[in-house]
């Protein structure tokens, strides 16, 4: 039901379950996903509630997208939905500030436990110049076939050529998400090898699922944008999408250039810059 408040300009929707039911959810997840690493028998649970979040989170989206069909959502409900994804970003990039912080104090000054040297003896890093390069590759490569989307939706109506690029761009986040995966299961360290391991695989791992979430987001918008749901003037679910992804984008290159190319020890070698060196009190 469409409700409309005269003393307001923003669109007030109607009672809608799926607020409640995806808080249920949500609180479900964490608790089946905290037994379930417990090695307590909560993986169906884990798995249903994930299946349910999954198709109410499509219900409700659906709603959102019937709603902007019917006109409701004015300029000022889009320009919240604006603030809200450049606020929802900028705590991702603060998210990542931490993990590249922990990143940074455990490498500049590494402890006596690390042998006050990093990489920490005994861990074999990860070549930069081999999956992690293709990796970077791709994101780039990415990122140009989605800003093409972007820029001819601005100008015009899309075409063929806007579909083709919106599927290179999807092709490119699953190549690298198995990419990713390749890398992690032929990894010689794990997680819990010193704070290396658990540094290095919670920022990559972080990331993953980020481009695990805008190959999603991609797919959707692909499907949105066959059936001719974006217009040159109104393709803001397009548009925040990209946004995300030129993110995901972003702090990959970061990634890679600090916890692949510098702290993996690659850096230090190739120029004769050594952490342990700056430490003469070890």
């Amino acid at each position: 039901m469409m409700h409309r408040n005269p003393f307001t300009r923003y669109y007030v929707p109607g009672p809608s379950p799926w607020p409640l039911v995806v808080g249920v959810c949500c609180n479900s997840l964490c608790v089946s996903l905290v037994l379930w690493m417990h090695r307590m028998q909560a993986e169906k649970l884990f798995l249903v509630t994930f299946l349910v979040l999954g198709v109410t989170a499509t219900l409700w989206w659906t709603d959102v997208l019937r709603e902007g069909d019917m006109g409701v959502q004015t300029q000022h409900v889009l320009k919240s939905y604006r603030d809200g994804v450049g606020l929802f970003i900028f705590s991702e990039i603060m998210f990542f500030f931490s993990f590249f912080w922990a990143l940074f104090h455990n490498c500049l000054s590494p402890s006596g436990n690390l042998g006050c040297e990093w990489p920490p003896l005994g861990i074999r890093t990860l070549d930069p110049m081999s999956t992690a390069l293709f990796n970077t590759f791709l994101l780039i490569s990415s990122g140009s076939f989605c800003t093409y989307v972007h820029n001819t939706i601005r100008k015009q109506c899309y075409d063929s050529w806007c579909l083709v690029n919106m599927l290179l761009t999807i092709t490119c986040g699953v190549l690298f998400l198995l990419g990713q995966g390749n890398e992690y299961f032929f990894c010689s360290f794990s997680i819990a090898d010193s704070v290396y391991g658990s540094t290095f695989y919670m920022l990559t791992g972080f990331h993953g699922g980020h481009v695990m979430v805008g190959t999603t987001w991609l797919i959707v918008s692909f499907f949105r944008m066959w059936r001719g749901h974006f217009s040159k003037d109104r393709h803001f679910g397009l548009e925040a999408c990209l946004w995300y992804w030129h993110f995901v984008d972003v702090v990959w290159l970061f990634v890679w250039l600090i916890a692949y190319f510098w702290m993996g020890g690659s850096f230090s070698d190739k120029f004769g810059l050594s952490v342990s060196a700056s430490m003469p009190n070890c």
